[in-house]
Parts: C-alpha cells; sequence; structure tokens
C-alpha cells in the first residue's frame, strides 16, 4: 500500500515513481485527492496527582473510568488553578492519524467533528487547535455548546497512571 500524497521529506520513498516491480497495467493515482476523516475530537490531558486527588473525583487507580462533563469540569478546573496539567494534546484516533498524514505528506487532510464555541485561550479546546497540523482542515468542524472529549491521563505518586475519559 502506497503512502497517499507526496512526501515531504526527502528519507521517503516518492510515491510518484512507479514501482518497477508492479504491472505496467497500474493506473496512477489521480492528483488533487483528499483525506478525510470524521472523528469525536478529544484533547488528551496529562497531570501529576496525588492519591487524595483521584478520591476527591471518585477514580480508582490504575483504572479507567468515564466521567460526566460535570465532574470532568471540576477536574479539569482544579488542575488548571493548581498548575498540575504537564501536556495538553489533540488526540483520537482519526485525528491523530490525520494530522500525521499532513505532516508527512504535507499535504491537505480535512477533520469531520464538533468543536467547543466558547474556545478560551490556554484552555482544552485551545490546545486542540494548537497542537494540530495547520496543514490539516479544521473549518468543517460544528461548533457545540459544552465540551468535546476530554481524556485524562492522572500519574499518581507511584507513578500509576489513571484514565478519566469525559466524551463531552
Amino acid at each position: 500500500m502506497k503512502f497517499p500524497g507526496k512526501r515531504k521529506s526527502k528519507h521517503y520513498f516518492p510515491v510518484n515513481a512507479r514501482d518497477p516491480l508492479l504491472q505496467a497495467t497500474q493506473q496512477e493515482q489521480e492528483e488533487g485527492s483528499w483525506v478525510v476523516g470524521i472523528d469525536q475530537t478529544l484533547v488528551d490531558i496529562e497531570a501529576k496527582v496525588d492519591d487524595d486527588f483521584l478520591q476527591r473525583y471518585g477514580l480508582s487507580a490504575g483504572h479507567s473510568l468515564v466521567i460526566d462533563d460535570a465532574t470532568a469540569e471540576a477536574l479539569y478546573s482544579e488542575l488548571m488553578q493548581e498548575q498540575l496539567i504537564s501536556h495538553q494534546f489533540a488526540g483520537g484516533t482519526i485525528g491523530n492519524t490525520l494530522h500525521n498524514y499532513s505532516v508527512l505528506a504535507d499535504d491537505r487532510s480535512v477533520l469531520l467533528g464538533v468543536m467547543c464555541n466558547n474556545i478560551q485561550i490556554g484552555g482544552y479546546a485551545y490546545r486542540y487547535l494548537c497542537n494540530t497540523s495547520s496543514r490539516m482542515d479544521l473549518n468543517y468542524l460544528q461548533g457545540v455548546d459544552g465540551a468535546i472529549g476530554r481524556c485524562f491521563t492522572l500519574i499518581g505518586e507511584q507513578g500509576e497512571r489513571t484514565f478519566a475519559i469525559s466524551p463531552g
């Protein structure tokens, strides 16, 4: 399977050079094709916390739990207030794939999904947009009232990872 688009790095094999092992009947890929994906926009948030923090939010160390929006908002607010967040990255399987495609191919990709209507500078939706390749077209995202998905990776005192997931 060939990687679609043009590679921006000379370290990769060019995709428009014909493979001498393939038969001559192979049709060339059309120029101008779009890579489009539909995904739930999700922000990966990583923070170091103590055991009391996990207990306050009813989380079990080392497990993964789906939490409601109110709990996610309270959890996020405390993490921001106490400056416990170490990383906030754009997540989601399809979103990450499109981002990587756009970076490697230096080509346009289109993400279909949702984004917060009210984006606060420095917040999770803002970080999603900041950490996404500028070659990825986000103009087709639909605005929603409320949060997008958030996946909290909470690292405990012993290095144990606890996941709290809010679908948004």
